[in-house]
């Protein structure tokens, strides 16, 4: 799943994402020193009422934090986190565990208006890092990670304490940067806006946007932080909603003591967090535990705008955007395969139990394994051909059909192309085949060669197919920067116009269709204006696909003006793939002038699918249930109104 890689969250990048060692990750040399640091003398006990400079906070019933530039906070610190991929409790499941005891030292540094800047530095006294239970540092590898641990980096946080901005050394690692950040975010403590003895927030740390609770112990200046629940996700790109497919589970609290200034005096803070993200993702399970006592402040006017005077050698980077280790793809590609050969995995297809329900997850688990598999060893794709042949079970055939296709190496096009000439397979087989070879990631020549042969096929089903797969094989040409794409191109626009019978020439249309190209468009306008209604029909359905508003304005020249009903229910339906504002005129005068009840309720059901989206969708249902004259349509539009977030059946 490359694409949703995101979707296990920075839980399993606070050390490493995938087994591993630190030295395989971390730069050959230590992050650049952060200039002249100040190491005036340690003051025992902390200030009755710290100089204000700057623009401060009036300390309240000691939650209030007073931003004090030039003073330094230190505490002890101990640290544990510990990772955890796959099944709790399996013996073989791959854990990395980092332990840290040392100094942690906080500084006002600037800031302005709300916005309040620290710097933070670690120094360690001892380092614990294993991986699978194994010490994975050596003697080169140790000081270098001493060495990214301890270098300051700086932390932009709001009046209330909140943690918002990190700014760390440019190309620190994400071991590092993930460990710090967590660290941040386990003792950031968030104040109410008027003092409360109970009090929610919302808070950023390494998995994402969390909601937490906030209540008063009794006795002075003592808190507890519980973590409810998680409301988004960290990303790359930053924060994102969750994935349906996502399941985050939390047991996180924090317990305070505030010194009168706001400032923590001891932080004791404990946390679980287990995230499963499903599509044959690891469940990634988080512990960790921080311990803070304060033993020192300290004055340090010569570290006041130090933030300012290295930003150009720091990254800054949100809090809620993740930082995560590129895993080797092939490294990953080795897990899902888990050392299984293909016979393996096909043995495991044809064992699934005949429920479509039952199957449906397990199936497309080992298709991603099998993706994989081909992935990793093309050479393994010449093996599927022949374990085709005489293969009756939909659900296999299928399945490694679709495994090479979603592979697109060379091998897999070229296995698939051997399918789909293959006279002595079943014609099920070869039309499977010959859909997978049309969406390959990357066609080749000799794939397009096969569909082209496939085209001329005697048998409806293949040659059908075969064309419609040309059209799309055009498009992901095109996607891929290909040469070839325009010569596909022109050969099924040539192909519209030399086709001998209007069902020859709705299928090339439908095939040009697939290419998505705006220079389909000439040939689809002369389309729209033939004498026979299954040629205008393709040629509105072909619209679907193609970008800018001349589409728009030939379906909705269709949807208006065709005497043809199914042609004008065509133009409804190619609107469905389409952004409707643009549309809307054109279905609202066929709503309201059509004469036929069919076109009618195509234009209530789309309109009903739409109905949070389109603010204009609403008003017309309402109407068209008063007024349609068809008992039907007014039945369906009154009832996506009465459920506006799931369509109703089909009468």
């Amino acid at each position: 799943m490359f694409h949703r890689r995101w979707l296990v969250p920075s839980l399993s990048a606070i050390l490493l994402l995938g087994s591993g060692v630190y030295w395989t990750l971390a730069k050959e040399s230590a992050p650049a020193p952060a200039g002249q640091q100040a190491a005036p003398a340690a003051v025992t006990a902390p200030p009755a009422a710290p100089a204000r400079q700057g623009a401060g906070a009036v300390p309240s019933e000691g939650r209030a934090r007073t931003w004090s530039a030039g003073t330094q906070f230190v505490y002890t610190l101990s640290a544990v986190q510990k990772v955890t991929f796959g099944q709790q409790g399996a013996s073989t499941s791959p854990s990395l565990h980092l332990a840290l005891d040392g100094e942690l030292s906080m500084a006002v540094v600037g800031g302005q208006g709300d916005r309040l800047d620290v710097q933070f530095q670690i120094h360690s006294n001892r380092l614990t890092f294993e991986a699978e239970g194994q010490d994975a540092l050596d003697a080169k590898s140790r000081p270098l990670m001493q060495a990214h641990l301890q270098a300051p980096f700086y932390v932009t946080f709001n009046r209330q304490g909140a943690a918002l901005l990190v700014h760390s050394e440019r190309g620190l690692d994400p071991v590092t940067q993930n460990f710090l950040r967590t660290l941040v975010a386990s003792t950031q403590f968030v104040t109410p806006n008027v003092p409360k003895e109970a009090w929610p927030a919302q808070e950023l740390d390494v998995t994402g946007l969390y909601a937490a609770q906030y209540r008063q112990v009794p006795g002075a200046r003592k808190y507890e932080k519980t973590k409810e629940r998680y409301l988004r996700m960290t990303s790359p790109s930053g924060l994102q909603n969750l994935d349906p497919s996502v399941r985050i589970t939390v047991d996180a609290s924090a317990s305070f003591l505030l010194g009168e200034e706001g400032w923590p005096e001891s932080v004791s803070s404990r946390e679980q967090v287990s995230v499963s993200s499903g599509e044959g993702l690891p469940t990634v399970r988080g512990e960790g535990q921080v311990q803070l006592t304060r033993t020192a402040v300290r004055s340090v006017p010569l570290l006041i705008g130090s933030l300012e005077a290295r930003r150009q050698q720091l990254a800054t980077a949100s809090l809620g955007t993740q930082v995560f280790a590129p895993e080797d793809p092939q490294a990953e590609l080795r897990r899902l395969v888990g050392g299984a050969q293909l016979a393996d995995l096909v043995g495991d297809l044809r064992k699934l139990p005949p429920g479509e329900n039952e199957r449906g997850q397990a199936t497309s688990q080992l298709m991603n394994r099998m993706r994989a598999l081909f992935t990793l060893e093309p050479g393994v794709a010449a093996q599927v051909p022949a374990l085709l042949r005489g293969e009756k079970d939909r659900n296999t055939y299928s399945s490694l059909i679709g495994s090479l296709s979603a592979a697109s190496t060379p091998e897999a096009v070229q296995a698939l192309g051997q399918v789909v000439l293959d006279a002595q397979l079943p014609t099920a087989v070869r039309v499977d085949a010959a859909a997978g070879l049309g969406v390959v990631e990357k066609p080749t020549q000799e794939g397009l060669t096969a569909l082209r042969q496939l085209a001329q096929s005697g048998e409806e089903d293949l040659r059908s197919t075969a064309t419609l797969a040309l059209g799309n094989a055009a498009r992901n040409l095109e996607t891929q920067k290909d040469p070839s794409a325009d010569a596909l191109l022109r050969e099924l626009k040539d192909a519209v116009a030399t086709a001998p019978t209007p069902e020859a020439r709705a299928l090339q249309l439908r095939a040009l269709a697939n290419s998505a190209h705006p220079l389909a468009l000439p040939t689809i306008q002369e389309a729209l204006r033939d004498a026979s209604a299954v040629v205008r029909e393709a040629a509105v359905e072909a619209l679907r696909l193609i970008p800018g508003p001349a589409a728009d304005q030939m379906l909705a020249a269709s949807m208006l003006g065709d005497p043809v009903p199914e042609v004008r229910r065509a133009a409804i339906f190619a609107s469905s793939f389409r952004p409707l504002p643009p549309l809307m005129p054109a279905l609202e005068r066929t709503l309201r002038t059509d004469t036929v009840g069919a076109v009618r309720i195509e234009v209530v059901r789309l309109l009903g699918s739409n109905l949070l989206n389109v603010p204009s969708a609403g008003p017309l249902l309402s109407w068209a249930g008063q007024n349609d004259p068809n008992g039907d349509v007014r039945h369906t539009a009154l009832a996506f109104l009465a459920r506006p977030t799931q369509p109703p059946p089909r009468p």
